[in-house]
């Protein structure tokens, strides 16, 4: 069994000078990050393996780890499976109860796995745990794995190299593969010797070269920065995977371009738990330099550092887009610049930093303010950075821009409030109209009542008797307008096919005293289209209320002349339209003809619930009407009806 000394220089073997990106990793509280021996035992101890778990270093340091386990998983000798289970398979993920210092048990996700050095010899385990019982939001993923990050050289070889889940190589500026790790194996079946200098363009399918899509996702790359696809690669040995993509131009200080880093996810096998957190070790590059470069061109988060005054010393390019600084700009400024005068007159900034020094971390939502002045709502997370003196170096902030989220959030309050509304609105007219009738009827029975007892002498009183009379029939039609729209709002009613012809002729034998009375002429022209799919009931309500509106609209100098013709739109709907030469309607009003009680001319007998009713229908089986009207020439209504299967057309 190798030393405890062994084990840590094994994990250190270049690079003793702290550094920034060292002390984001060690100051980590949210993941316990520590070491084990071969056998077991704790060697090295971090932050959050103190906070999570209760220990302090000199507590835990040489004791085995299965200090972290119920009784009943050391009876199991669960532990020991653990390590046997990570060696056998590069890597052990579990997630279940874990004990702390004081007893408690927390239910946290665990990850281990083995560590070799040169020469391929066991010298330890890294073991990763997570408080899932406590976890709010699955975006702390991206810094939390960050911060698990060592910064030497050496460390991140290992790591890259270690990693089986994803394909993670680098592209010389050309496109040919340049390093090629064990995930790459893994996933695309290549030895190192087999691909490295080879052309990329052997992971895509042969219509794809003949395309150049490899030679334009370099272009994207180089463009923009990054380019992200998804879509089917293919194996060694021939068989295709649906794999996520992100090739991502790397330059040195002098924007020259180096090359590309190349990260391929297997998405038929992967988790989406360990998408998240793995999409950082993706990210990494080799050196301390690639790193820094791959933070500063994160775009979705602004992640910056703070000195202990909250004064701003570092700038990503996230952080530019999202709050619209130049590093210039920004640099050596307070972070206060971010929140509204009232924030800062509060003392708001000052209390987050008060707060993250407090219990180790600030998270908070609300509105910033972006360099031109708008605001924006933003998740914000806060991490004091301590060196190992315990000495307070300065903050990590991590800021996301989630306006959208709210908005999408506001919108959706807003729809089910409206829903609510509209709910009770139904309830009530439904109640109202069916309550109301038994009243009705007895009115109309006493008014019967009060005729007969009147007798003759009811004849002096037939104006007020007509009038109630009048009254009461008024009342009634009300009311059996409210019982329809209440009906047409809950109509379920099933669709068949309907010939137009029968379906007209059903509404002219409705309308034949009023059409005879007219003197209207109804004439059906051309019909590209004889019947539809829609519920019989509903395009009977449809026709029956564009041909008496004509009806009862009629210019008074000219008989009515109603026109039915079919027709199908280019977008694929039917087309239905009604015209005729009635009164027509100033163009100020038609946009209102659609409203509940809205009626333009107030010398025609109507209820002005008809053309609504028209439009209700429609808007539930989804479809639409538009009207073209010239005042004292006529109207035309157009009623358009999604084909819902093929129509019945005239050859």
């Amino acid at each position: 069994m190798g030393s405890e000394s062994e084990v840590i220089s094994a994990f250190s073997q270049k690079e003793q000078t702290e550094n920034r990106y060292q002390l984001l990793i060690d100051s980590v509280t949210d993941y316990a990050i520590f070491l084990l021996d071969e056998t077991g035992h704790v060697a090295t101890w971090n932050a959050g393996a103190r906070r999570i778990k209760g220990y302090e270093q000199e507590e835990i340091i040489g004791k085995h780890f299965s200090s972290f386990y119920t009784p009943d998983a050391i009876a199991r000798d669960y532990p020991a499976y653990e390590l046997r289970e990570a060696i056998a398979c590069g890597r052990f993920e579990d997630e279940g109860w874990r004990v702390r210092k004081d007893g408690s048990v927390f239910w946290a996700n665990v990850i281990i796995t083995p560590v070799y050095n040169a020469a391929r010899t066991l010298i330890g385990f890294s073991k990763v745990t997570r408080d899932l019982s406590e976890r709010k939001k699955a975006e702390d993923d991206l810094y939390k794995a960050y911060e698990e990050l060592k910064d030497s050289e050496e460390r991140y070889r290992l790591l890259i190299e270690g990693v089986t889940d994803y394909a993670i190589f680098m592209l010389d500026p050309a496109g040919h593969v340049a390093t090629w790790n064990a995930g790459a194996r893994r996933i695309k079946g290549y030895e190192p010797h087999e691909i490295i200098g080879k052309y990329f363009a052997k992971f895509y399918s042969k219509d794809a070269v003949l395309s150049g899509y490899p030679e334009y996702e370099l272009k994207e790359a180089k463009a923009k920065g990054r380019f992200e696809d998804e879509g089917w690669r293919y194996r060694k040995d021939g068989t295709p995977f649906w794999a996520n993509v992100v090739i991502t131009a790397i330059y040195n200080k002098e924007n020259e371009l180096l090359g590309f880093s190349k990260i391929t996810r297997d998405l038929t096998e992967k988790k989406q738990l360990e998408e998240q957190l793995f999409r950082i070790h993706e990210d990494l590059k080799e050196s301390e330099e690639k790193t820094r470069m791959l933070v500063e061109s994160v775009r979705d988060y602004a992640i910056i550092m703070l000195n202990p005054d909250g004064l701003i010393s570092s700038w990503n390019a996230g952080a530019e887009r999202i709050k619209g600084y130049k590093a210039k700009e920004i640099m050596g400024k307070h972070f206060s610049a971010f929140y509204s005068r009232e924030a800062v007159a509060s003392g708001f900034p000052q209390f987050e930093l008060q707060r993250a020094l407090a219990v180790g971390r600030f998270e908070d939502e609300g509105w910033r303010i972006r360099k031109d002045g708008t605001a924006f709502w933003a998740n914000v997370i806060i991490t004091p950075i301590h060196n190992e003196d315990k000495r307070l170096l300065g903050f990590a902030k991590i800021t996301r821009d989630l306006t959208e989220r709210r908005r999408n959030e506001e919108l959706m309050q807003k729809n089910m409030e409206l829903v609510r509304i509209n709910n009770d609105l139904d309830n009530f007219v439904y109640t109202a109209s069916h309550d109301l009738k038994a009243p009705i009827a007895n009115l109309e029975g006493l008014l019967t009542a009060l005729q007969d007892d009147l007798g003759t002498a009811k004849d002096q009183f037939s104006g007020i008797l007509g009038m109630m009379g009048g009254a009461i029939s008024t009342l009634r039609r009300v009311i059996t307008d409210l019982a329809d729209v209440t009906r047409i709002q809950q109509d379920k009613d099933e669709v068949e096919k309907v010939e137009l012809h029968d379906i007209l002729a059903e509404v002219k034998d409705s309308l034949r005293d009023l059409i005879y009375a007219t003197g209207a002429e109804i004439i059906v022209d051309t019909l590209e289209f004889e019947s539809v799919k829609y519920s019989r009931k509903n395009l009977r309500s449809i026709l029956y209320n564009l041909v008496s509106n004509a009806l009862k609209y009629a210019h008074p100098e000219r008989p009515p002349k109603i026109t039915i013709r079919t027709r199908m739109a280019e977008a694929g709907e039917q087309v239905l339209s009604v015209a005729d030469n009635g009164l027509g309607i100033p163009e100020n009003q038609i946009s209102k003809v659609f409203a509940m009680y809205k009626r333009v001319h107030d010398h025609v007998e109507g209820s002005g619930i008809g053309l609504y009713l028209v439009r209700k229908i429609l808007d539930n089986s989804g479809d639409r009407i538009t009207l073209e009207s010239k005042e004292g020439v006529g109207s035309v209504f157009y009623v358009y009806f999604h084909q819902r299967h093929s129509a019945t057309t005239r050859s």
